[in-house]
Order: structure tokens, then sequence, then C-alpha cells
């Protein structure tokens, strides 16, 4: 029974001991596990921030349409969307008011002339008997032709500006485009006064601009002629050109946020249909470095001052300090501590757990 008991205790301690070997074989593994690593290497850097806008347009390409006259609205021709040429016909007046006046006018001139005639008649007979003639009664000859001509000048002009206004009743395209809107209609009455009445808006598709609102911040990156892209609410995945145009010199206050207005010009449509109002998100690139030794910001460390990465030396690391410039939130520009070839540890974390475990 003895040796039962004490070949049952071997045949334990045999398992426990074998059972003990790879557990400790996988503790020791996950000790000596490797670190992270990456290899410092060149490349273009770039800074870059984005900005809400929205597409407007641009000075003088939207028009609000009215009448320099009073009257009745006798003719619409056109309604929102209609695609219009400069001179074409919008609206109309009823114009008979107008058009008896030009008459009235055309009749006074056509009297005018006739009594300038008659004293021009006058005027000759009498200098043909000037010897006959007392010299004061053909002063007044000529008195009277000068104005019976100064009538027929004032006739003319009466005649001309009702013409003008005649010419009013229609009113016209003073520019190519799309009628955005319409707030005036058939048979309505429109007083002009010191303002005319809009009777429609026309907007110029073709003439839009886009402008964003770009942190102070960021600002001060931000110059004339710079190449930007931005993309559209309403076509996503497209991006489209632009140019900084100009720059507000002043402030907006938008959520107490200091912001500045800045105006792009649209290189590209790229065939999109743009329409006023759209929102953009307009990519501004601040600052962009070329062949430069950069890393991921997860790779350096800061530490009581300290800004460093963990480069391999031999069979070990090392912390060594560096000397950075351009960020982004992916990466980091090293200028000095780190020459591009060099390993590194490319995760802080498992770095200071690595620490951890050595203690």
């Amino acid at each position: 029974m003895r040796w039962v008991m004490l070949a049952a205790g071997l045949l334990v301690a045999g398992l426990l001991a074998v059972s003990y070997a790879p557990v400790r074989s996988v503790l020791q593994g996950a000790e000596e596990e490797a670190l992270p690593e990456l290899r410092a290497s060149r490349s273009t850097l770039t800074e870059s921030t984005v900005a809400i806008g929205t597409v407007k347009p641009k000075v003088g390409a939207e028009v609000k349409v009215g009448s320099q006259l009073s009257g009745v609205v006798a003719e619409l021709k056109v309604n929102v969307g209609d695609r219009v040429a400069k001179g074409d016909v919008l609206a109309s007046l009823r114009d008979e008011d107008w058009r008896a006046r030009v008459d009235v006018l055309e009749a006074q001139l056509a009297s005018s002339r006739a009594e300038r005639e008659f004293a021009e008649g006058e005027l000759s007979r009498a200098e043909q008997l000037a010897e006959l003639l007392p010299k004061q009664q053909i002063e007044d000859k000529r008195r009277t032709l000068k104005v019976r001509e100064a009538d027929v000048e004032r006739a003319q002009a009466s005649l001309a500006e009702a013409q003008i206004n005649l010419g009013y009743t229609v009113i016209r395209a003073p520019v190519s485009g799309t009628i955005a809107s319409v707030s005036t209609y058939e048979g309505e009455t429109v007083a002009a006064s010191f303002a005319a009445p809009t009777f429609v808006t026309i907007v110029d598709l073709d003439r839009l601009e886009v402008q964003s609102f770009v942190d102070e911040n960021d600002i001060g990156k931000v110059h004339v002629g710079q190449p930007v892209s931005f993309r559209v609410d309403a076509f996503p995945g497209r991006d489209l050109p632009g140019v900084v145009q100009a720059i507000y010199p002043k402030a907006q206050l938008v959520n107490n946020v200091v912001n500045y207005v800045v105006l792009i010009d649209i290189s590209d449509r790229q065939g999109l249909l743009l329409r006023p109002e759209m929102t953009v998100h307009v990519s501004f690139i601040l600052e962009r470095r070329e062949n430069i030794v950069n890393i991921p910001r997860n790779a350096l460390l800061r530490e009581r001052g300290r800004t460093f990465v963990v480069v391999k030396k031999g069979d070990g690391w090392e912390e060594r300090d560096v000397e950075t410039g351009l960020q982004t939130p992916q990466s980091v520009e090293i200028l000095s501590g780190l020459t591009e070839g060099e390993i590194l540890v490319a995760d802080k974390q498992a770095w200071k757990k690595h620490l951890e475990r050595k203690q």
C-alpha cells in the first residue's frame, strides 16, 4: 500500500512539473515581447485647416429688377428658374396714359414748330422793309423768333422725356442669369417713390464665389492667391479647386469666436451646378514642408519638459532628445536628434508599459 501511495505522489509531481514548464515559457515570452517599431523616413508634411463657408453671388451677379414708374402690371413674362438674357422683356406696365402723353407732346411740338416758322417769315419780311419800318419793330420780330425757337426746344425735351418714360413701362433684364425670385404679379399696382419696387431678382449662376470663415489663429497663414480646395455638401466626394481672392479686414464674431471672411474664386466647377447659399467645407494649406524627417505623433514622448523618442541602440533602446518643427494632427517634423533610417519605438504607450514591467 505504501508503494502505491509513493507511486501516485511521484506521478502527480511529474504532471505538475510538465504543466509548469509551458506556463513559465509563456510568461517569459510576454516579458520579452518585441516593442512596435518604425523606421524614420522623409516625406512631405502639410499643415491644413478646414473652414465652413457658403456659396455667394459675386458683386453685381445678383440684381433686383424693379420699375421706375408707378402703374399697374399688365404682363409678367417670367417665372422662378427661367433663364433670361440681357435685354429680354421681364414684365410690362399698362401704358395708355403714357402713350396719350406722348401724343399730346408730339402735337405741342408740331404747334411750336409752326409758330417758329411763322416768326421766321415775319422777321424775314421786316428785314426786307428795314428802311421803311422802325428799328424797334424789327428787334421785336427777332425777339419773338427766339422765343418760338425756345418753345420748340422745350417741346422737344418734354417729348423726349415722355418717350423715355413710355419705354420704362417695359421692364427688361439688365443682365443675363436665372430668375431667383418673383415679388410682383399681373394686376398689381406698383408705386415708385424713392426706391423702385422690385419685380424679380436675377442671379448669374456663372458668377459665384465662396465666402468662408477662417479662425483668427489661422488667418495669419492665409494670403491672396493661395490655392485651396473645397467640398460642397450637395456633392459629397467631389473636391473643387479655388484661389483666395480677398480677405476682409474687419472680423466677424461667430458663436463668440473671432473669424475673418475669406473670399474664394472658384477655379473649376467640374460641371457641377452650384447655387447660392450652398454649404461648403474649405481646406486651406497653411504650411507645406517637403523632404523632411517626420514621425507619427504617437511615437513622440513628452515628459518633465523633455521632448524625446526611443531609438534602437544595439540590442536595446535609448531615450534621445529631439527638436521638433511643423506639427500636424498625425505627424511631427524632426529638426534634430533623429536621422533618416533610424529605428524607434512606434507607440509611446508601449514604451511606458515596458518600463513599468522592468520596475
